[in-house]
């Protein structure tokens, strides 16, 4: 009998993390106008198969897949954050700023991007040969600074 008990107490443990950080699902209609806006103009005749509100610590955000297989995540504004292609496909051109379309079709002739997301100070690029990216708008290798030396001083 403890034995299943302890079984089920794992199981609850085990599943716990998963039922507090779920998003909540909503319908497309609940989505920012501007995500509305986003996946009309740059995936049009893909429809929503999924769509969820995340309340976290950095404010809410929005998880949606598409049934080609596209995924897109979205700040509280509707400004996309993340996008992964559908498998085989590309991310939508006009979503590339343009100083990185051609540093990748310069320095990586034939591959495509396959991920795109918004980081501080630049983006954040996935190829589909698996290269990842980290560039500056104008397609200068950037790297993430996440807090640590602030204010120009050395850490002790």
């Amino acid at each position: 009998m403890k034995r299943i008990v302890f079984m089920m107490l794992v199981a609850f443990t085990a599943s716990f993390p998963a039922l507090v950080f779920a998003g909540t699902p909503i319908n497309q209609s609940q989505l920012p106008k501007a995500a509305q806006t986003f996946l009309s103009k740059h995936f049009p005749g893909d429809k929503v198969k999924k769509a969820e509100k995340d309340e976290g610590r950095r404010g809410t955000e929005f998880e949606v897949d598409l049934i080609s297989g596209a995924e897109v995540d979205f700040r509280d504004n509707g400004d996309w954050k993340e996008v992964k292609a559908a498998k085989g496909n590309a991310v939508p051109a006009a979503i590339i700023p343009s100083a990185i379309s051609k540093y990748v079709a310069t320095k990586y002739p034939g591959k495509k991007i396959v991920e795109i997301s918004h980081k501080r100070g630049g983006y954040k690029i996935e190829l589909s040969n698996g290269v990842e990216l980290k560039l500056t708008e104008d397609a200068k290798p950037f790297t993430e600074n996440r807090g640590g030396n602030r204010g120009g001083r050395p850490r002790k």
